[in-house]
């Protein structure tokens, strides 16, 4: 056997009986709509996924505690969005683990023996993928008493949770779906209720924002902020685009900033060195700072990543490129609550967007924001 790869389906059986025993042991309660929240009532939020789920969910989270202000919120986060929250007085305790809880929970035993030991009176699944473990991983925090509730994701699923949303499963971007989801799990009022993006930042960060523009020379409102950094290599816009876009917008007297991470110095240096006046935004900020930079621009533009979310959050202006997506996902991952431009790839590859859709983007948004 050595050398050979073993064949994915022969575990098939495995993962049918590892199902099976779970749901035998950790069956939920069955419930409907709404679940009864009383003085002490201990929520937890699972939300340990990338950070733009995380900030679709925080006005959610907000909601909820306003409504129930004597309720315990718990948001379990991973550490790469447990960042965005930590700030918000209206979470009462943030529990962090890594995203690999999920398919690897005997590594993270004492995180879910330390969960389970908070013996929560409801968990709100808010993570969407279709799989299994998701469910099982909800059902294994649960106690005898405990009501669980996630977004509609088919009759399958069912057997993990109390109750499924549907009403959740129909809204179009993942802001909305995560804001029915609290209505319809704690029976809340629709009416005159709007999801409006949150940036829970401090002073601290609104100043730290405004110093390093200063620093650099930047009038507030007077710049481009434009991320190359991104979580998944398929989202990556190549360096000749880049150049070729900062080109003309140099060109139109427009002000870009560079905004990236540590990890892409490189592709930052280079574009810097090929054009003299260009700037970054330093490295290694606080998302929240980031956050504040954004609400300061005159719009943004960035690939399909957190950055993008971040930017509805401040309230920024955006154009995102995106790789080929069904409608169906481009309306659940597009800048929110402001105007934006969507510029979606022919291919599985940002990189094969061609520069004049995205500089008819920058004409047009540059139009209407004017």
């Amino acid at each position: 056997m050595s050398g050979r790869l073993i064949p994915t389906n022969i575990f098939t059986p495995f993962k049918w009986a590892g199902n099976l025993l779970a749901q035998g042991i950790f069956s939920p309660r069955n419930a409907q709509f709404p679940f009864t929240v009383d003085n002490g009532t201990r929520i937890l939020f699972l939300r340990h996924d990338a950070l733009g789920d995380m900030i679709s969910t925080v006005p959610m989270l907000k909601l909820v505690k306003e409504n129930f202000p004597n309720a315990e919120i718990h948001v379990l986060c991973t550490h790469a969005n447990v960042s965005f929250i930590e700030y918000c007085d209206f979470i009462d305790h943030i529990h962090t683990t890594d995203k690999s809880i999920l398919d690897s929970p005997f590594r993270h035993i004492s995180t879910i023996r330390q969960l389970r030991s908070l013996k929560s009176d409801i968990i709100v699944n808010c993570l969407t993928s279709k799989a299994s473990k998701n469910g099982l991983l909800t059902a294994l925090l649960s106690h005898n008493t405990t009501l669980s509730s996630s977004v509609y994701l088919g009759d399958r699923y069912a057997k993990y949770v109390s109750a499924q949303s549907h009403r959740a499963s129909k809204m179009k971007t993942m802001w909305e779906k995560m804001f029915m989801l609290g209505i319809e799990t704690f029976g809340l009022s629709e009416e005159n209720q709007a999801v409006i993006p949150i940036l829970p930042s401090l002073p601290i960060h609104k100043e730290a924002a405004q110093q390093t523009l200063q620093s650099l020379g930047i009038s507030i409102g007077a710049y481009i902020a434009i991320n190359v950094s991104v979580g998944q290599e398929r989202n990556s816009w190549s360096k000749e685009s880049y150049a070729s876009l900062l080109e003309y917008l140099i060109a139109k007297g427009e002000q870009p900033i560079l905004f990236g991470l540590q990890k892409d110095s490189h592709l930052i240096d280079a574009l810097m060195k090929q054009f003299p006046t260009l700037l970054h935004y330093p490295y290694d900020r606080h998302i929240l700072e980031i956050g504040e930079a954004l609400r300061l621009a005159s719009y943004g533009l960035s690939p399909d990543t957190g950055f993008l979310h971040v930017a509805s959050a401040a309230r920024c202006p955006m154009i995102g490129l995106y790789c080929y997506l069904t409608e169906h996902a481009i309306d659940e991952w597009a800048p929110f609550g402001m105007i934006n431009r969507k510029v979606i790839s022919s291919t599985q590859y940002v990189k094969d967007i061609p520069l004049q859709h995205v500089l008819d983007a920058c004409d047009e948004l540059t139009s209407l924001i004017r």
